[in-house]
């Protein structure tokens, strides 16, 4: 079997992208013409019942959540806002009405949240239980943030503190809206993701689409709590804050003026930590050294996070 980013590429050169469309395959959310002043965002994600989470051990309301709220988190790293969305779910034979009950209650708390409207889905039995979400939204075509437009000498910034997922802290994230939306509203962001599958893997994407690479001082990875506390586990925090998928944190470049600007913000970033981890550099691949004075080159047999 083919890698996730192998195969999406396979993917992605069966459907180019029209002319009209202005961003296809290959970033959070497609990026579609509406009107003069907007771009209209479409993203779409499925949770699995045994991958994503465990049925037996998850309340319903923490799965409807999750199932929405990683399709915002792809909103957020567009600069975007979410309007709409339409929820299909796979469902095995046998399965109780209370308990979709109380998936559709998750979700309608988060949607709430962010004035998300529901308005369709589909319904189908399944082996096991998945639901599938599929997100509309918009951003003002000024505030659109890419994937493929970081530049040599950025600095590279990341929100929250990483590795919290290995505690569940995947099921009770809240997506980054509020903090992308203040700094595309306030700062000149030049590329963005969100991350799914691991600071390690997602940086070197966000590279990837900019023909870039990155030198990443491990001194300022915000390593979580929760990382540190799986020490206890023989777990490396650093391994977990760089390699952990679904942190839902974002992963954006800056030039070094607005880099200033934006460490100058007093509480961080609406009270999310925020932290500068590295600089964009031109020449291709990730290195990763202690600090920018300690240039000692450092080397892990680590991976993000591989659905293949």
């Amino acid at each position: 079997m083919l890698s996730e980013s192998m195969l999406i590429e396979k993917i992605r050169s069966f459907f180019p992208a029209p002319a009209k469309v202005r961003k296809g395959i290959g970033d959070d959310a497609a990026v579609l013409p509406w009107d003069k002043r907007h771009e209209l965002l479409l993203t779409v994600d499925a949770i699995v019942d045994g991958v994503d989470f465990h049925l037996k051990q998850t309340r319903p309301e923490a799965v409807g959540w999750k199932a929405l709220a990683i399709n915002l988190s792809d909103i957020a790293a567009m600069g975007g806002l979410p309007l709409y969305a339409l929820v299909s779910l796979g469902i095995p034979a046998g399965f109780s009405y209370a308990w979709i009950r109380r998936f559709y209650a998750g979700m309608k708390k988060l949607a709430g949240k962010f004035r998300v409207a529901v308005v369709g889905g589909d319904l189908t039995r399944s082996k096991v239980f998945f639901a599938s979400v599929t997100v509309a939204g918009r951003v003002e075509k000024h505030k659109l943030v890419l994937r493929d437009s970081a530049k040599a000498g950025d600095s590279i910034f990341v929100t929250g503190r990483l590795g919290r997922s290995i505690l569940e802290k995947h099921l009770k994230f809240t997506p980054r809206l509020r903090e992308a939306r203040f700094l595309v509203e306030r700062f000149k962001i030049h590329a963005m993701m969100d991350l799914s599958d691991g600071l390690m893997r997602d940086l070197a994407i966000l590279m990837k689409e900019s023909k870039k690479g990155a030198c990443v001082f491990t001194e300022d990875i915000p390593v979580s709590r929760e990382a540190l506390r799986a020490r206890k586990r023989n777990i490396s925090p650093l391994r977990s804050a760089l390699c952990d998928g679904e942190d839902f944190e974002l992963v954006f470049t800056a030039s070094p003026g607005e880099a200033k600007k934006i460490l100058a913000l007093k509480h961080g970033l609406l009270g999310t930590p925020l932290s500068c981890i590295g600089r964009v550099k031109k020449s291709p691949g990730i290195v990763f050294q202690r600090s920018e004075k300690d240039t000692e080159k450092l080397r892990w047999p680590w991976k993000g996070y591989e659905h293949f």
